[in-house]
Formats: structure tokens, sequence, C-alpha cells
């Protein structure tokens, strides 16, 4: 799985050539991190949440091929 750090660090938040995946998830990737985090490190318990952000991974991989499927046949 990849997390992200969405804080205000040095270096930034996440850059302009983030995959769309990144960019449109790292809400639920940060709700993972935050789970695991008040619970122990105990995958089973945010279950839920990862689910979620698996979801949101899928949405936004589909969506970019479809607009890279859509721009190609242009």
């Amino acid at each position: 799985m990849v997390f992200v750090y969405t804080g205000k660090g040095k270096r930034g938040a996440q850059g302009d050539d983030a995959p769309p995946e990144q960019k449109n998830c790292a809400k639920q990737a940060c709700n993972i991190q935050w789970c695991l985090a008040k619970r122990g490190h105990q995958e089973r318990l945010c279950q839920s949440f990862i689910d979620e952000w698996k979801e949101c991974v899928e949405k936004a991989k589909a969506e970019a091929t479809a607009q890279a499927t859509a721009s190609n046949n242009n």
C-alpha cells in the first residue's frame, strides 16, 4: 500500500506529477494512518478505512485510464 503524507513539512505536499490515485485518495490514506496510530497498528481494526482507500484507488485508476483512452482517440 502507498500512504501519502499531506502535512506541511519542508518538502511540501504532493508534487504536480503525483499519480492521480495519490492525489485523489490522500484523504483516505490519511484516515488509514490516523486509524492505525489510534488502534495500535492493528490492521484488522481499520479494515473499513482500508477498503474505502482501495475503492478510491480503483476509481481513480479507472478514471485515468478512461481519460487516456479518450485523449488517444482524438
